[in-house]
């Protein structure tokens, strides 16, 4: 079995992963997706999830929207581009409720 270890990124068998958003990704397979999971394993270990993850998990989707959109407009088959953005939605979702959980804890209230 893994262990997971938080300090600044995420640490996984003695690897030390940076804060880049493919080891952001382990986060989230090792949670499945569940925001709450994900909460109880960052908080286990003393970790937070930065500003700058979301904002990139939203650039990423509002990029993928933008060419999603523009494939809907020529009537081409958009179900891989579907899939791709549903996928960018759940991670953007995931973290954004990782990081509301945490300010409901440390402030009783959240922003997101």
């Amino acid at each position: 079995m893994r262990t997971l270890r938080c300090y600044v990124g995420i640490t996984t068998d003695r690897k030390e992963i940076g804060n880049n958003m493919s080891d952001e990704s382990t986060l989230y397979e090792q949670a499945k997706g569940n925001p709450v999971e994900g909460y109880l394993l960052l908080k286990s270990m003393g970790g937070n999830v930065p500003p700058n993850w979301i904002h990139r998990y939203t650039a990423s989707r509002k990029k993928k929207q933008i060419e999603l959109a523009k494939t809907l407009k020529k009537g081409l088959s958009a179900y891989g581009a579907l899939l791709e953005w549903e996928e960018a939605y759940k991670k953007e979702c995931f973290y954004y409720g990782i990081r509301a959980l945490f300010e409901l804890e440390r402030d009783g209230k959240t922003n997101y």
